[in-house]
This record gives structure tokens, C-alpha cells and sequence, in this order.
């Protein structure tokens, strides 16, 4: 068997030039048997560069798709009628209504009175004061200012006329003008602190409220 035709490497041509003086791995001179040393064949299918190549390839598609997934949802999500619609705010009905007071005085003549109201449930606020239907009171009576857009106010008036010309029995003596946000109906609630005749003696009285219709 030829030599040279079972040597077919660089690495081994060069194995083979150093077989003239001593072959330092058998410890022969010049022995034909070392050529047994080089007959495996080299592997060519891949070297360990290639691989590592290969594996990051992988380990960068494996990273890579995860996050275009990631952007494709949240493109969609953005752009979806449901989660990029802004929210939208509740409507809050709002309505006026007014309010009769009413007194009731008997037999006996009014010429003064003083009186608490409120809402109870904080559904309105006060917007006005208006007088009542006798000429005694027509005027609007008196009441704190700092009362109008609040939930309470004490009203009062009094009248100068003699006995004839004052109201007797029920008679309306104010209008309170409210302002009520929502759909619960609002609660009231109505305190006669004092009632006098012209004489200024302190008289029995009722008070009541009369909710206005709309016209």
C-alpha cells in the first residue's frame, strides 16, 4: 500500500516529512506502522465555532419572537375600538323645583315670623327666596345671604300694618327656588322657631311645605 495515497491532510504530509529522521510519538526510527495513527478521518460535518454560531442563532430567534408578539398585542390593543376608547362620564340630571312655606295662624292676625329650613338629604342646594302672596309679606323676607347654594337657611319677616290688613289663617309666605342633581327626590325638613301678632305676643301657629308642580 502506497504511503502518500492513505496520507491526504496538510497536518499529516507534514507528520510524514519528520518520519525520515525519528518519530518522537512511537519512539521508531523511521517505522512505517505510525501511518495507522492518521488514518481517522478529521470530522467535517461541523467544529465547535459553527455550533456556538448556530446556538446563538437560535437563542435570538427564540428571544426575538416573544417580543414581536409582545408589540403585535399591544399595537391591536391600542387600536382596538374597546380598550382605547376613553371613558366616558356618568350624565348627572340636574332640575329646578321651588317650594311653598305655608303658615297657619288661626283667627289670629300674623305680623311676624321666623322659620328653619333645610335639605336633609344633600341632593339640592337653595338658589332663591322669593316673598309670599299677602301684601303684609310680599316682599322677600330676610335671610343670610352666605344661606343661597347651601342645603339650609333661616328665613324671617315682619310686618308694621294694623291687625285689619294682616293675613289670618293659611296664607303662603315664601317661595324657596332649589337646584336638585340626580333622581332621588329630596327630603325637607321645616322648623317655626316664632309667630306674633301686632301687638308682638308670641302666637300658636302650623307650618307646612307644598311642593310646586311644573307648569
Amino acid at each position: 500500500m502506497n504511503r502518500e495515497a492513505l496520507i491526504n491532510t496538510l497536518l499529516q504530509r507534514g507528520d510524514c516529512a519528520r518520519h525520515r529522521r525519528r518519530n518522537r510519538f512511537n519512539g521508531f526510527r523511521g517505522g512505517r506502522e505510525t501511518v495507522k495513527t492518521v488514518l481517522r478521518p478529521a470530522a467535517t460535518s461541523s467544529t465547535p465555532l459553527k455550533q456556538g454560531v448556530n446556538e446563538t442563532s437560535r437563542r435570538r430567534h427564540v428571544v426575538v419572537l416573544p417580543l414581536l408578539l409582545v408589540l403585535a398585542s399591544l399595537v391591536c390593543g391600542i387600536n382596538s375600538p374597546v380598550l382605547g376608547q376613553q371613558p366616558v362620564a356618568e350624565f348627572v340630571p340636574i332640575r329646578f323645583q321651588s317650594v311653598d312655606v305655608y303658615l297657619n295662624s288661626g283667627s289670629a292676625p300674623l305680623a311676624a315670623y321666623q322659620l328653619d329650613f333645610s335639605i336633609t338629604n344633600g341632593v339640592g342646594k337653595i338658589v332663591g327666596i322669593e316673598g309670599g302672596e299677602h301684601t303684609a309679606f310680599r316682599e322677600a323676607p330676610f335671610y343670610d345671604p352666605k344661606a343661597i347654594q347651601h342645603e339650609r337657611v333661616i328665613i324671617a319677616a315682619f310686618s308694621t300694618e294694623s291687625a285689619d290688613k294682616l293675613p289670618t289663617g293659611k296664607t303662603r309666605l315664601a317661595t324657596i327656588h332649589l337646584q336638585i342633581t340626580g333622581i332621588e327626590p329630596p327630603q325637607f325638613e321645616l322648623k317655626l322657631q316664632t309667630a306674633a301678632d301686632a301687638e308682638g305676643k308670641k302666637i300658636p301657629a302650623t307650618i307646612s311645605l307644598e311642593e310646586r308642580k311644573p307648569k
